[in-house]
């Protein structure tokens, strides 16, 4: 945990991610393999290009422009149909008024698809819950 020092090293750390780009090759591979080479690469590029150039930035301009807000002490705001495409992300509102929350649903009528993962994880013993804090066990 190089950047996360309150996160010790564990078994996924010293497998997969302190290899630095590993993750990129393998998922790449993994989709030249079950896509094609040129369909595999080019979803590849795509999702690189979409995610890193386009979705996020997108998220947080709106984020900040338009929407719902729960909590009134932050400038950001809550896109509740986007949330659904976006892994909770466009949450934005709740967010920045909890940052260190995994759970970014916590208005009526929103969904957080990433904590549906997380309660999976947990279900399966592969991450734990602490406070309000989502560690890999």
């Amino acid at each position: 945990a190089r950047w996360a020092k309150d996160i010790k090293d564990d078994i996924w750390d010293r497998l997969i991610f302190n290899w630095g780009t590993l993750g990129a090759i393998v998922g790449v591979s993994l989709a030249m393999l079950f896509l094609g080479p040129i369909w595999g690469l080019a979803v590849a590029v795509a999702h690189f290009v979409l995610y890193v150039f386009m979705l996020a930035p997108a998220i947080n301009a709106l984020g900040h422009w338009w929407g719902r807000k729960n909590f009134l002490n932050n400038s950001a705001t809550n896109l509740r149909l986007l949330a659904w495409l976006t892994g909770g992300e466009s949450l934005h509102n709740n967010h920045h008024a909890y940052p260190s929350s995994p759970k970014f649903s916590m208005g009526r009528f929103e969904f957080d698809p990433s904590w549906v993962v997380i309660k999976v994880l947990m279900a399966f013993r592969l991450v734990s819950l602490i406070g309000d804090k989502v560690k890999l066990t």
